[in-house]
């Protein structure tokens, strides 16, 4: 886990007061660039046989008695509230909307909340960061520009779970992912990208439940996603990390793999 003591974001701070400052479509849009790419203190309460990150957030309330989701830039920031700086685990905007997502009473998240000026997102707006960080993380494990996720997106995407998938796909993606001991579960969808789009065109997505990031092992997950060829034809695959923008799917569709017992001998 990332040390707390190294965590620092004084590029956000400093673009969020410009903001508070000067409040434009530019000023806005370097606090989202920020936002997407900080790693966040957040105070826990810890709990005994619990991972860090399963221990349950504190939370904080407005004059108004809400409640809000409390991060912090770095760790003086955090010191600023001794009560909430006793543990801290480092988190980014992805697992924020997780933990709004868990809780449907947080309105919202603070960021440096004992601090003038500090920075408030609403509920809808930290989903929507979340998306973005999304956005971002699959062009990078597409080895595609992340640049692209800030442009507007012309069109919605949608990703479809078939009824059945193509012959030889669920075993040949199971041998794959059998050997990367930490993956748990996965999904697989049609990603559309349009509404009148050709679906035997459409490249397919798989959503991975692991212990460990993608990050640092594209490589191998796209030499797992190449032994789908002869079943996909020249459709690519493109492999992501479940996150809370993806709820709704992983929710509702049965996974295509699950890790079994005997696999992990």
């Amino acid at each position: 886990m990332e040390n707390v003591k190294q965590i620092r974001n004084d590029e956000l701070v400093q673009a969020y007061q410009t903001m508070h400052q000067n409040n434009t479509k530019e000023t806005q849009q370097a606090v989202t660039r920020q936002m997407v790419c900080a790693v966040f203190l957040l105070p826990v309460t810890p709990v005994q046989k619990k991972l860090p990150e399963d221990f349950p957030p504190k939370l904080i309330k407005n004059e108004k008695g809400e409640l809000f989701l409390p991060l912090f830039s770095d760790l003086d920031q955090a010191k600023l509230a001794p009560p909430l700086a006793q543990s801290l685990i480092p988190i980014d905007i992805s697992d924020a909307f997780g933990y709004l997502t868990d809780n449907k009473e947080i309105r919202g998240v603070i960021l440096n909340p004992f601090s003038k000026p500090n920075l408030i997102c609403a509920r809808p707006m930290v989903e929507n960061l979340a998306k973005l960080w999304s956005r971002i993380k699959t062009a990078e494990l597409n080895g595609e520009d992340p640049e692209g996720a800030f442009r507007p997106q012309p069109q919605s995407v949608k990703l479809l779970v078939p009824k059945e998938y193509p012959d030889g796909v669920t075993f040949t993606l199971g041998a794959g992912l059998k050997a990367v001991p930490d993956v748990e579960k996965a999904w697989m969808c049609m990603v559309q990208k349009s509404a009148n789009d050709n679906p035997e065109t459409r490249d397919w997505m798989v959503i991975l439940q692991a212990d460990e990031p993608l990050k640092g092992r594209e490589e191998l997950f796209r030499d797992i996603g190449k032994t789908l060829t002869p079943f996909l034809g020249k459709r690519g695959v493109i492999f992501m990390e479940n996150n809370p923008g993806l709820k709704g799917l992983t929710d509702q569709a049965a996974p295509i793999y699950e890790r079994q017992e005997e696999d992990a001998l």
